[in-house]
């Protein structure tokens, strides 16, 4: 066991033929599983109930699908669909952006070019964790068992369930809602993701090469890498310096000297990440619609009960990986040890997004448990070696697959979200159709999120970050809905956040009982199927 970790790094870099069609062969294998609820759900549309294309997490998949409608319509900078307030664009988001001239250039729909490019960046982000395990041993049973734990890996929350605790200290757990906790999740839902994280091991892996001689050109590649992922997701960048920056202090006490070249390589790479990491900065406090986005988008830390019950088993074997691993005397290995070490410090700095710096970390605590599932099985010959491995990350999967099952109750009832009804979604389209780009249309909030999605039109109300005052918002839908509220405040909201049209159907009837055919400012422009869209006159000026 220990021998084996203490061999050569490019030895243990290099894969052979047999290896990487086994790896290729495996991802493709997971992203088809990750993939089989959606393409179900693709297959049970019609007419009456048209797919949004998410079968997981669908109001954030709706807003991806409205920004990537503004790139296709030639937008470059991102504004905001999801509220009223007037404000200037910005660039973030140009994932999503690009994504939509290039369904825009070649004419496929939005949401199948999301998908694909899910696909394929999953598949580079489950090739990309094979190559940073590689790095690590030459063991290829240890790699594979590595790889297979972030692949379809979880933990617990499975178990919570049958015990009645789903939603143990108010949370449900992890394994079916943290993406950033654990990659299956990202390859079932999140592209930006797959492509960030995947960048952040490669800044990671490409550092290393610098660290161990490789040359300057390493630190600028682990550069370019950084910028690119701090581009798409910025906090990324703290994830990374944490890394390399306890990476760096493990090497000092290892050492008992300053590893002044490695700090000078280390700071080369996060130079790189600096220029889109101020620019968001910068956007955020001086913007004052993106200001109120990122103080409502609050992703705070779980009690820290979620995270060893997710984690758990991984951090069983990782412990005794972790022995092995430092008995070794290899300073690699010192840098999946600080990242796993560290982390528990960032989840709960003061610091909106706590929950979202986990992102990753799956990678470095797998590796580990690998080192410590081999040692534990390394007794065993043969079959049973081989089964001991098959039966952990089986029980690690567990919770993917009651994730993967548990969807196709609700995908074969085509329940709204994940299906929208036909009436609707026509109603969308002739309103798409008629009215001018960027005028301003009035829902609930639950409408108001897919409403960018079929039309060039801004909500007042439809996505809990992305609408400024959402809560208010929410608050002035009701009240506007209720029978007994007073004319004179209807106009007033109407005209104070520029509303040019009203969408109303079930969801708004469901809001209270005001009869909008009475009001002398709306008129009715199209009625079909459950669905009237009424025009505003004046936008409600009392």
């Amino acid at each position: 066991g220990v021998a084996g970790l203490r061999d050569r790094p490019a030895a243990e870099a290099r894969m052979t033929r047999a290896e990487l069609r086994w790896v290729l062969l495996a991802s493709l294998v997971v992203l088809l599983l990750a993939s089989l609820p959606t393409l179900y759900a693709w297959s049970l549309a019609d007419a009456e109930h048209v797919f949004t294309g998410f079968v997981y997490n669908t109001e954030d998949g709706n807003s991806y699908i409205a920004k990537m409608r503004l790139g296709a319509r030639g937008e470059w900078l991102f504004s905001l669909p999801y509220t009223p307030e007037e404000h200037e664009g910005a660039l973030v988001y140009t994932f999503y952006l690009l994504l939509g001239k290039v369904a825009s250039g070649i004419g496929l729909s939005l949401v199948l070019i999301y998908h694909l490019a899910r696909t394929l960046l999953g598949l580079g982000l489950l090739l990309t964790v094979y190559a940073f395990v590689a790095r690590f041993t030459p063991d290829v049973a240890m790699r594979r068992v590595a790889w297979a734990l972030v692949a379809v890996g979880s933990g617990l929350g499975w178990l919570l369930t049958p015990l009645g605790a789903s939603c143990l200290f108010g949370d449900l757990p992890l394994d079916f809602w943290v993406p950033e906790a654990f990659v299956f999740l990202v390859l079932y839902s999140l592209p930006h993701l797959a492509l960030a994280e995947a960048l952040l091991l490669w800044a990671l892996l490409w550092t290393l090469r610098a660290f161990g001689g490789g040359g300057t050109r390493w630190c600028i590649l682990a550069g370019l890498a950084a910028f690119v992922m701090t581009w798409i997701v910025p906090f990324y960048a703290g994830i990374l310096a944490a890394a390399l920056g306890a990476y760096l202090l493990a090497l000092l006490i290892q050492r008992r000297r300053i590893p002044c070249q490695e700090i000078g390589r280390a700071a080369l790479t996060g130079i790189f990440g600096l220029p889109p990491l101020v620019y968001n900065a910068w956007l955020f406090t001086t913007n004052p619609a993106f200001r109120t986005w990122a103080a409502q988008n609050r992703i705070l830390s779980p009690h820290p009960l979620h995270y060893l019950l997710g984690y758990s088993l991984l951090l069983l074997p990782a412990v005794w990986g972790s022995i092995q691993a430092i008995s070794s005397r290899d300073e690699r290995w010192l840098l999946p040890l600080a990242w796993v070490l560290v982390v528990p410090f960032l989840l709960y700095v003061p610091f909106n997004l706590q929950r979202r710096m986990i992102a990753a970390v799956q990678v470095p605590l797998a590796l580990l448990a690998a080192v410590g599932l081999r040692a534990w099985f390394e007794s065993r010959q043969g079959k049973m070696e081989r089964l001991g491995y098959v039966a952990y990350v089986a029980l690690a999967s567990l919770s993917n697959l009651l994730l993967v099952s548990g969807s196709l109750g609700p995908i074969r009832q085509r329940t709204i979200p994940i299906y929208r009804p036909g009436a609707e979604v026509a109603a969308l389209e002739w309103l798409a159709a008629q009215a001018k780009p960027d005028e301003t249309v009035l829902a609930s909030c639950k409408v108001g999120n897919v409403i960018p999605v079929w039309t060039d039109l801004q909500v007042f109300c439809g996505h809990g970050p992305e609408t400024v005052h959402y809560a208010d918002k929410q608050a002035a839908l009701h009240r506007l809905f209720q029978g007994q509220t007073d004319e004179p405040w209807r106009q007033s909201l109407l005209h104070k956040f520029g509303i040019d049209y009203v969408f109303y159907g079930p969801q708004e009837r469901a809001l209270g009982n005001w009869d909008l055919a009475t009001a002398p400012y709306l008129a009715s422009i199209y009625s079909r199927g459950g669905y009237t869209v009424y025009k505003v006159a004046d936008k409600g000026e009392p």
